[in-house]
């Protein structure tokens, strides 16, 4: 190695030295400021709170510093201690002092111990077994109080209804409530149960627990339409003409239904919808002959006693300016109708009536209708004297009597 290389060498060296130095030294550093940590602890004694600052790690070790003797039946709760935390933090110590406690079951003297901190810690101390739902008449939790007379209960079977289900389960304390919680039965807002949730049990006893819930639910029903009579002297005893057809309506109609367990128990009518209106069917009784009064038409004549013929079918209205002629070629007024010719001839004398009992009453078959030719189906066009009166009118269905036949003329 020549001169140069051995100085580079040497150099290199001193670096690495330097570094392993300096890393030992903050190391080092570190440890000792970890180890001159301080943090202060509440330690709580004998219904004392005493501050402690310490750097100590030891629960026991900083009791002993407060100056705090542990007994051997004594307690010590660490479960608030942690190190390098601060008082202000929650950071604590408890010291609980034993005390003599008893236990009973069945009215007889179990065990007298010596234990400190909660009821469940007594039970550990005097090696007292529990099997399923056994438990103290003392919450386990509560802090043990000296001369404490703790009465042990020993679990039995009771029923357990639930969804139709039975099954048997271990109780020795608490309500059904508690109970329900320890199976893990969760309750929906409409659930009943029995007995109450505050309740508590017995040997044995059962608790029922049923599911219920509401449903709405909609149903399409049909509105049956009814039928109405009118009675008309100017229909013969005993005939009978439907004056309109009756037709179903329908309507929606909403239904609670309260259901248990899965099944529909009951369900209550909350709503109704009509959708369609039924119309009722009219039916027209004839009465003539039998003692009814005659019905009389617009000019004051009474209905035909004897006919020819009779139809029956629909009828509307119409009516024309002062002067205008009809097709028999004789002027427009009441009491002239327009007819098929080829059906009626002109000159045929009539009496109409509704069936509804409107009468029209005696006229002439004197114009031919439009109907004719536009394949409306009606029978008659009655002549009236003003629009409203045809409006008013619209289209009702009639009974021509016809009285005699025309020979083509008026």
């Amino acid at each position: 190695m020549s001169q140069q290389d051995n100085r580079k060498f040497v150099a290199l060296l001193s670096e690495r030295v330097a570094a392993v130095l300096v890393m030992v030294a903050v190391c080092c550093a570190a440890m000792v400021g970890y180890a001159t940590t301080t943090y202060t602890v509440n330690v709580f004694a004998d219904g004392q709170i005493i501050p402690v600052k310490t750097s100590a790690r030891n629960p026991e070790a900083i009791v002993a510093t407060a100056g705090i003797t542990v007994g051997e039946d004594d307690l010590v709760d660490d479960s608030s201690f942690h190190v390098g935390s601060d008082a202000e933090d929650g950071n604590a110590i408890i010291v609980y002092r034993a005390v003599p406690v008893t236990f009973y079951e069945k009215g007889k003297k179990l065990v007298q111990v010596k234990a400190a901190g909660t009821v469940a810690d007594a039970v550990e101390k005097a090696g007292i077994e529990f099997e399923n739902a056994d438990t103290t008449d003392v919450d386990p939790d509560t802090l043990l109080k000296k001369n404490m007379k703790i009465n042990i209960l020993r679990s039995y079977k009771i029923k357990l209804v639930v969804d139709g289900k039975k099954r048997s389960v271990d109780y020795a304390a608490g309500t059904v409530s508690d109970v329900l919680k320890r199976e893990g039965i969760k309750l929906g807002k409409d659930d009943v149960v029995k007995p109450g949730l505050s309740k508590t049990l017995k040997p044995g006893s059962k608790i029922v627990v049923k599911r219920v819930k509401y449903v709405t639910r909609e149903v399409e029903k049909i509105i049956k339409y009814g039928t109405q009579t009118k009675q008309s002297g100017v229909l013969a005893e005993g005939l009978k003409r439907v004056a309109r057809q009756g037709r179903d309506g329908s309507k929606t109609v909403t239904y609670e239904d309260k259901i248990v367990n899965g099944k529909v128990v009951s369900s209550k009518k909350i709503g109704e919808v009509v959708n369609v209106k039924a119309v009722d069917k009219v039916v027209v009784i004839g009465t003539r002959g039998a003692g009814a009064n005659r019905v009389t038409n617009i000019e004051g004549s009474g209905a035909p006693t004897s006919y020819i013929k009779t139809f029956h079918g629909p009828a509307t209205a119409y009516t024309a300016k002062a002067g205008a002629k009809t097709a028999s070629g004789a002027v427009a007024r009441r009491g002239l109708v327009a007819v098929n010719p080829k059906q009626i001839p002109y000159g045929s004398k009539l009496y109409i009536v509704a069936d509804d009992g409107t009468v029209y009453g005696y006229c002439t078959a004197a114009d031919t209708g439009g109907f004719v030719t536009n394949g409306s189906g009606t029978l008659v066009d009655l002549y009236m004297d003003s629009y409203g009166e045809c409006t008013q009118w619209g289209k009702r269905n009639v009974t021509i009597y016809v009285i005699s036949w025309g020979n083509g003329r008026v």
